[in-house]
């Protein structure tokens, strides 16, 4: 695809958090830690822990120990391209300090509870901790991709672990060491919000459907009346006009539907086209009273208007990208963005803080297999990558037709969108990971098709 945008050689850099309970067992435990359903030709073994495990803490400890004796350094870690020592002190490098080399692993708030499936399956010297793994911030290759491959492959063959409704994978977006560009901002934020309901698709219902990561098309303050102040609003610098404008035009003339009822799957236009099953054909995402007032009720006088829930409708999707594409500064990119206070399923909060300066994807379900976790982490890495090199054209056309899919899904669903951006074999692990229909061989195929050696 063509670029009409000025930043598209800014280096992207990545991050993982995997959230997932682990088997462990005290050092003088000599029984069998029992395992839920499922886990009968798992390869791992229970974590060992040695000296102290009444805590938590005790137990995650010896798990943060096994993984940096396997781990000590990555090769892909974000650095200085020629091979200069950053200098952590420095404005430029402070913020990746606690991201600089090693896999963090700590305890899990949100995973303190076990999951019905394990509460029986736990003794004073033998059971199951949630855990969060971090990796360090990764440029964006297929080097960092195979760090990530590595880790993964490393919890599968060592641990037995599993994966609940309650734990999460989140991926974060970032320019390295240095902040993403405003112009890229801009154009990463419009791309999530208006694709937001479009790629809930590629998640199961318990992700968008939650507390912790919801969708900000509904729930996001700009989607519930929050706009630039007059005095804030800064028309888009002479290189960002044509975006701009493009997206004012849009709004302008986008109120009247352009497929009629009649009108067939944009799938069976294309006789070409791979066909996925099954696609998507209600929306499945639907506005929750409840949730909708929580996000009201943080809003209180910064709103002109308080919507009534039982009305509610969202801003008008080219509205809401106009307003983006025209944010003045990154903060404000963060305020629109957020639902209240609190992040959503893309959330643009850590550009209000110093200390991270990434977008972070937090709707994928936790994983540990590898090549979910390495095909989702593309994703949000691919997306980001779109919005910022795409041309006028191949932008708008994906945002006119996540726009159309609102009212017919059946248009176009998360599949055409990832085939659009060039995702096509990440569609197809999305696929097979939803179906649960993965095998051995579409694994080999996965690794082939981005690069990376399969495994004998």
């Amino acid at each position: 695809m063509g670029s009409g945008i000025p930043n598209k050689q800014e280096k992207l850099s990545f991050g993982i958090e995997m959230e997932f309970f682990v088997a462990w067992r005290a050092e003088t435990f000599t029984g069998t830690v029992p395992t839920p359903p499922g886990f009968e030709s798992k390869t791992g073994e229970p974590l060992v822990v040695k000296g102290n495990w009444a805590t938590e803490g005790d137990r995650v400890s010896a798990l943060a120990h096994m993984i940096d004796e396997a781990f000590p350094s990555c090769a892909a870690t974000v650095a200085p391209s020629e091979g200069e020592i950053p200098d952590y002190r420095t404005e430029s490098w402070y913020h990746l300090l606690p991201f600089r080399h090693h896999w963090d692993v700590s305890v899990d708030s949100s995973l303190n509870r076990l999951p019905v499936e394990l509460r029986d399956k736990t003794g004073p010297d033998f059971g199951w901790v949630g855990a969060e793994i971090a990796s360090p911030a990764l440029w964006a290759t297929d080097e960092g991709f195979e760090e990530v491959r590595r880790m993964c492959e490393f919890l599968q063959t060592n641990l037995l672990t599993f994966t609940a409704p309650e734990a999460g994978f989140h991926v974060h977006v970032g320019g390295g060491n240095e902040w993403l560009s405003l112009s890229s901002l801009r154009q990463i934020a419009a791309f999530l919000y208006s694709a937001d309901m479009v790629l809930a698709q590629s998640h199961p219902e318990h992700r968008y459907n939650n507390a912790w990561c919801p969708s900000p098309r509904l729930y996001s303050n700009l989607s519930v009346g929050i706009k630039h102040l007059p005095n804030q609003a800064q028309p888009a610098p002479p290189d960002e006009r044509l975006a701009y404008a493009d997206s004012m035009g849009l709004a302008k003339n986008s109120s009247q539907d352009p497929v009629g009822p009649a009108k067939p799957p944009r799938e069976n236009q294309d006789p070409a086209k791979h066909r996925f099953s099954p696609r998507p054909t209600v929306s499945n995402l639907k506005i929750q009273t409840h949730a909708l007032e929580r996000v009201l009720s943080y809003l209180g006088s910064d709103l002109e208007e308080i919507p009534d829930p039982r009305t509610y409708l969202p801003t008008p999707m080219m509205t809401a990208v106009a307003e983006l594409l025209r944010s003045p500064d990154r903060r404000s990119i963060a305020r629109l963005m957020n639902i209240g206070q609190r992040k959503g399923a893309y959330s643009f909060i850590q550009l209000e803080r110093e200390y991270k300066r990434t977008i972070e994807f937090r709707q994928a379900a936790s994983m540990v297999d590898p090549v979910g976790v390495v095909a989702y982490a593309r994703i949000a890495v691919g997306l980001c990558q779109f919005a910022i090199t795409a041309s006028h054209e191949d932008f708008f056309k994906i945002i006119l037709d996540c726009k159309i899919s609102e009212r017919h899904p059946s248009w176009y669903d998360v599949y055409d969108l990832l085939e659009d951006v060039g995702l096509y074999p990440e569609a197809k692990v999305v696929q097979a990971v939803l179906s649960d229909t993965m095998t051995d061989d579409m694994r080999r195929e996965y690794w082939l098709s981005r690069g990376h050696a399969p495994r004998p």
